[in-house]
């Protein structure tokens, strides 16, 4: 569908690439970044409105540069709507089909399945879009962006101005407009929740690289290097060595705690690694539970030292016993209160093997910057 082979685009000191990134069709691409990572600049250099430096961008197989806007067949929703407050309702989202002399019959039928979907059958009677909500203002111009039928929609922030309910409500809608009207979607956000929900693939772009692409899993539980673990909050990062290959093909790490963990790569005795894991795979043992055969190889005595709430978790913040670390890790509501959990209780948790991540010390962004819709 659309690929960008080296791109890359200087406005003014910011430079961005080089970009390589292939979308397939029919896919939902989340850009997730935070601000001032390039993430609009990509936005519109796909879209044909950056003349890169290097590289380019081909839409179905052809240069961007060689086709004309009006025939890319692209919709672009911006961050402030762009509605036009002398029109109304219904001829706000009508617009792009009079400019693009659309069929008239084709167009109503249009209009009417976007009403359907969207539930714009009280707005569309509105003269005034001053009188709309914000929630329906975002609807009515993703209708806009939606009824001349694009192969492709660009979303650059669509939600920053909404609160958190009308926000998960249209998260929703995008994601049945990507499966029932087949449209390939880029949306570009700085919001992990909104990234991880919606993205059938989430490319990570920071300080204008794009650092890693992959599934929603793969970034969630493997950073390709250590700006992505520290951008996506991981809280629980050693420095360690290599000391030694397991038989069974894993490694054990010593430092500030020991460790064993399964790796992919060969990584020789005595080099230095960064090793982490996430909150959530921080399993805590209740004292008059057994130890199963996955949790006896990173285990540690340990006491609270700090409790955190966060609305439906809470973070346990543990000072291992036999070690200077501190390990935080997250626990539901409902187990936290049914363990009834204080400051200074003695607890023990494990640091699952398979649930570590490691990383070499050349901290090298990895991974092919492209993908197909399983």
């Amino acid at each position: 569908m659309i690929r960008a082979e080296q791109l890359q685009i200087a406005c003014g000191d910011f430079r961005l690439g080089p970009v390589d990134l292939s979308i397939p069709a029919g896919s939902y691409l989340t850009l997730l970044g935070p601000s001032g990572a390039g993430k609009t600049i990509l936005l519109e250099a796909l879209m044909g409105l950056l003349k890169p430096v290097a590289g380019r961008v081909l839409l179905n197989g052809r240069e961007m540069a060689a086709q004309p806007p009006e025939r890319r067949n692209i919709a672009y929703l911006p961050q402030d709507l762009a509605l036009f407050p002398h029109l109304s309702v219904q001829d706000n989202i009508l617009f792009g089909s009079r400019v693009r002399r659309l069929d008239p019959a084709a167009s109503r039928d249009r209009l009417a399945e976007l009403v359907a979907m969207l539930d714009l059958e009280g707005p569309l009677t509105r003269r005034d879009i001053s009188t709309l909500s914000g929630g329906e203002k975002q609807r009515v111009a993703l209708a806009r962006a939606l009824l001349p039928n694009p192969q492709l929609l660009f979303l650059d922030e669509p939600h920053s101005a909404l609160d958190a309910s009308i926000t998960r409500q249209l998260q929703i809608k995008l994601r049945q407009i990507n499966r029932e009207l087949g449209v390939t979607i880029l949306h570009v956000t700085h919001d992990q929740e909104e990234a991880f929900m919606l993205g059938g693939q989430i490319a990570v772009l920071i300080d204008g690289r794009l650092q890693q692409l992959g599934s929603s899993d793969d970034i969630y539980y493997g950073p390709a290097n250590l700006s992505v673990a520290r951008f996506l909050r991981h809280q629980n990062i050693f420095s360690l060595t290599v000391a030694e290959r397991l038989p069974d093909g894993r490694m054990r790490l010593r430092g500030e705690l020991d460790l064993v963990c399964a790796s992919e790569r060969e990584l020789p005795v005595g080099t230095r690694v960064a090793v982490g894991i996430r909150n959530e795979e921080v399993t805590l043992i209740r004292p008059d539970r057994p130890v199963g055969d996955d949790l006896r190889d990173n285990l540690f005595a340990a006491e609270i030292v700090d409790i955190f709430g966060f609305g439906g978790y809470h973070t346990l913040v543990v000072k291992l016993r036999e070690s200077p670390a501190t390990i935080e890790l997250n626990l539901p509501n409902c187990a936290f209160r049914d363990l009834g959990l204080d400051t200074g209780d003695n607890v023990r948790i494990s640091l699952r093997a398979r649930s570590l991540w490691v990383l070499p010390p050349d901290d090298e962004p990895r991974g092919q910057h492209s993908y197909m819709e399983g």
